[in-house]
């Protein structure tokens, strides 16, 4: 127990909010206003402003990647088509390096990043010990080279051997979560 002043209070209490929504929303302050708005179809990067479309009389939607005016049709997961919009997570799953499980027999040339199977949240190996890895978001544990759930992957292979399906190819697309 401590005795804190009102504007110490504020802060804890503004930063504890502020830490539960991002684990428990996806938000994002709008571009044009600055108001955070949450973005619901966690499939659609067209995201709706109903302050801006108040303001201006006009619908308002942007563009949750690159965080400009939404310019093409939607709804759409991958892209808006403003010049340069890219998926960060998506490009670093298509360009990073590759690396070796010394600790797993027979796993080399296996992506350093991966997408977690139910949340998508972008996990790093550190080519230590098993090929199973826990997500910090959702917390499953799932095979890091197969890319299947631990307990799925454990019926056919062991930790510390290659899965039988091999390596698991990059991953194409970033799987959304569903939270509950």
């Amino acid at each position: 127990m401590t005795a804190l002043t009102v504007k110490e209070m504020e802060y804890f209490e503004e930063t504890i909010a502020r830490l539960a929504a991002a684990e428990f929303f996806e938000i994002k302050p709008c571009p044009k206003c600055r108001t955070h708005v949450e973005r619901t179809d966690l499939s659609n990067l067209c995201v709706h402003c109903t302050i801006c479309t108040a303001n201006q009389k006009k619908i308002y939607y942007f563009c949750w990647l690159c965080q400009r005016e939404w310019k093409g049709p939607g709804p759409r997961s991958d892209r808006c088509e403003n010049d340069g919009c890219i998926n960060k997570d998506l490009q670093l799953l298509q360009t990073c390096k590759t690396i070796s499980l010394p600790a797993v027999e027979g796993v080399t040339d296996c992506p350093s990043v991966r997408a977690c199977p139910k949340c998508g949240l972008s996990v790093e190996h550190s080519s230590q010990y098993c090929k199973n890895i826990n997500c910090p978001r959702c917390h499953i544990e799932f095979c890091f080279v197969c890319l299947k759930l631990k307990l799925e992957c454990n019926k056919t292979s062991s930790p510390y051997k290659i899965c039988p399906s091999g390596v698991a190819p990059r991953q194409t697309s970033i799987p959304v979560w569903q939270r509950k």
